[in-house]
């Protein structure tokens, strides 16, 4: 039986090294190299087109062994977890490497090594082990014999930190737990330095080794499969839904330190979710008939994206044709409150789709931009983040208003640590209490400081940018509660400056009777008790005689 060949995949910001690699990997009749690519996004959005991996080997010169190099690394990573990477670098410092080990790469070799070498390396990391080349001084005789008598503290070492690092992994932690480990870690680490430059060497873990098929032939780990992401029509926004698409892959972890609905999902399940909005919103743009009158209300076609994105997402996970005959009803139930606490705070929603029907230009902060400048691309790739997010925790908003205890959303869907009842209940009341801080004071403190709030994807992350913009018409409207909290908000800023005078005033007056009053009264009273006893002495008789 032929064994399969090992796919790989080069990626080297310099076309001549990928051409002179792929022509000496060419003589091994094991390897079999699928494709090539420089540093760029483009590399990354061919990696997402359907492809099958053994090993991804990334090249990184001196130039960019700190930038864009060591960036494609952690946005592979990142994206593809399951996939082996080699390294193809300079002989990197100690520190430099240590973060390689960290991100999960599988392997590393010199950039200036023999072929045999890499071959070497490629064929121990496609079965599954790891292969690290450096060129580091081999340790003296009495720097390897400490090596040896220490090895069993330092590999406990190293699996405590490993140990800390999946507790801080925990988004549940409490603060104090977390600065706990955090210190822990620092102590740690610094005596893993400590011990390193003693021994001359760092202990890397050993993984758990692959078994061996029943038939005694070794054979390389499984192909990773990348998983393709969706695709564009061509138009003047598929460049702007491509980089939207990487954002998105690249990670959703909430950094806003507020609840959000898709916090419950799986990752790969909330990536899917947001692609699956965003390329709905692609073909509904494609759909918009070009008007020539301005100011148009897009609120039905985004009631549209949303009622179309739950249906789809439920029936791709659940698929129940009872439970679909409920949902025509459920969306009208549900509708009234996915617009009062999601679309109708959706900010800028006309300019965006104006931006992506055509028009020309694009106002930021009174001032026009041209549709092609880097600002105006910015801003809409922000507006467009804000908008998937929020459609995407509506979509889950109907199935935990409605169909949160279903067992089979509970495994398909939810993470592990959400699947219980109480977990669910938990989640829920934070929503809820959620709404309400957002609409008795947050919100009302956005109208009254004139900005608007976005949830923005950067670095795999969900995080919060605040955007300046006029809502004067919207604090006129403002009544109870949420018009009260403005109200509370003025006296505290009216307030605040004769209060901090007033505890300005106080300190200095404490001050002033602790110094010029007792303090001085406690050095007259001291310096009378010295005199006294001073006098006291001068007064004792002598009676020595002399001789």
């Amino acid at each position: 039986m032929t064994q399969p060949k090992i796919k790989l995949f080069i990626v080297d910001h310099d076309s001549i090294f990928r051409l002179g690699l792929r022509t000496a990997i060419a003589q091994y009749a094991d390897f079999e190299v699928v494709g090539e690519g420089n540093l760029s996004e483009d590399t990354l959005r061919e990696l997402t087109q359907g492809m099958v991996l053994n090993v991804l080997v990334l090249g990184i010169s001196y130039t960019d062994a700190e930038i864009s190099g060591l960036k494609l690394t952690r946005q592979l990573r990142q994206l593809y977890p399951q996939l082996p990477l080699f390294l193809l670098t300079p002989n990197l410092a100690t520190k430099q490497i240590a973060r390689l080990k960290s991100w999960g790469v599988k392997g590393k070799c010199d950039r200036g090594a023999s072929i045999n070498s890499i071959v070497e390396g490629l064929y121990t990391v496609a079965y599954g082990n790891t292969y690290w080349s450096t060129n580091d001084v081999t340790p003296r005789l009495w720097q390897q014999a400490l090596a040896n008598i220490s090895q069993s503290g330092r590999i406990e070492l190293e699996q405590t930190l490993q140990e800390i690092e999946q507790k801080l992994a925990n988004p549940n932690l409490s603060d104090w737990e977390r600065v706990f480990l955090v210190g822990r870690k620092r102590e740690l680490q610094s005596a893993r330095w400590l011990s390193s430059r003693l021994v001359g060497e760092e202990i890397v873990l050993k993984e758990s080794a692959n078994r061996e098929p029943a038939d005694g032939a070794i054979v390389p780990i499984a192909p990773t499969e990348l998983a393709p992401l969706p695709e564009f029509a061509d138009s003047a926004n598929k460049t702007i839904f491509e980089r939207v698409v990487t954002d998105i892959q690249m990670g959703l972890n909430n950094r806003t330190k507020i609840p959000l609905e898709i916090d419950l999902l799986q990752p790969a399940i909330a990536k899917s979710l947001c692609h699956l909005i965003l390329q709905r919103l692609s073909e509904t743009i494609a759909q918009i008939p070009i008007a020539n009158t301005l100011d148009r209300d897009y609120t039905a076609y985004l009631e549209e994206l949303w009622q179309w994105s739950t249906a789809y997402f439920f029936s791709q996970h659940y698929g129940s044709n009872e439970e679909q005959l409920q949902l025509e009803e459920i969306y009208l139930q549900e509708l009234t409150t996915v617009q009062q606490n999601i679309l109708n705070d959706l900010y800028s929603i006309p300019e965006l789709f104006d931006y992506l029907l055509g028009k020309p230009g694009l106002v930021i902060d009174n001032m026009v931009y041209q549709s092609d400048d880097p600002e105006a691309i910015a801003r809409i790739e922000f507006l467009l983040h804000n908008l998937i997010i929020h459609l995407a925790n509506g979509v889950i908003q109907v199935i935990l208003n409605n169909f949160y205890d279903l067992e089979v959303f509970k495994y398909k869907l939810y993470k592990a640590e959400c699947r219980s009842d109480r977990e669910l209940a938990r989640f829920r009341n934070q929503l809820s209490w959620r709404y309400r801080q957002d609409n008795y004071f947050t919100h009302p403190q956005n109208i009254f400081e004139s900005r608007h709030r976005l949830l923005v994807i950067n670095a795999g992350a969900i995080r919060t940018i605040y955007v300046y913009a006029p809502r004067k018409a919207e604090l006129d409207e403002l009544t109870g509660i949420p018009w009260f909290s403005t109200i509370v908000i003025e006296i505290r800023d009216a307030i605040a400056p004769i209060v901090r005078k007033f505890i300005a005033l106080a300190g200095s007056g404490v001050v002033f009777v602790l110094t010029q009053v007792i303090g001085k009264g406690l050095g007259l009273v001291g310096k009378g008790i010295i005199q006294g006893i001073g006098s006291t002495i001068k007064d004792i008789p002598r009676n020595h005689k002399k001789p």
